[in-house]
């Protein structure tokens, strides 16, 4: 009986060292090395073998928005000439709508997605899911409660309400109330 029972536990410790050998070769699989040859935006670069990647879990202020160039500028003294680890994500697709690898790149260890959060350049990403949001989220709250980068604005990536578009809105809500009332008098 204890020959069996012995037996047994043996095949389920093979068996369990045999499925993390297994995970870890299939976690070695999702990384890439690549050198970052041009930045696009302050979520996008170009690797020299010309891949497009879009960085996972971030969204950057566009070029035109307030601090897109400071994102930019952030993103190219993290990478720009730097051989970098691309690290899919087992949620997210492979590629975006426009062909660009979806990845999250490390540098010498460091999550440069996290970091653009928290230096204040990015904002998590959160439309689509992705591994890392939770982690992200917490930076993202940090960087708002040390008031840096985009967080540092009053209305960080949208464009204030103009006194323009106040009255309009007054006047929309105004016309709104007094339609309801004569509706329900009726």
């Amino acid at each position: 009986m204890s020959i069996i029972l012995v037996s047994k536990l043996t095949f389920i410790v093979k068996k369990q060292v045999l499925t993390f050998l297994f995970i870890f070769c299939f976690l070695i699989s999702f990384s890439e090395t690549a050198k970052v040859v041009r930045v696009i935006d302050g979520d996008t670069f170009e690797t020299e073998t010309g891949e497009h990647v879009r960085m996972l879990g971030i969204n950057a202020p566009e070029i035109s928005d307030e601090y897109g160039e400071a994102a930019k500028q952030h993103l190219i003294s993290l990478l720009l000439g730097e051989t970098i680890e691309l690290f899919a994500d087992h949620i997210s697709e492979d590629r975006d709508v426009f062909g660009r690898l979806l990845r999250y790149p490390f540098l010498n260890g460091k999550d440069i997605d996290k970091q653009m959060i928290l230096d204040g350049y990015a904002e998590a990403y959160l439309k689509y899911s992705f591994d890392k949001e939770e982690e992200y989220v917490e930076a993202e709250n940090q960087a708002k409660r040390n008031l840096v980068g985009i967080w540092s604005a009053k209305v960080p990536f949208k464009q204030e309400v103009t006194p323009y578009k106040k009255y309009i809105l007054i006047a929309g809500l105004i016309l709104g109330i007094v339609g309801c009332i004569y509706y329900f008098k009726r």
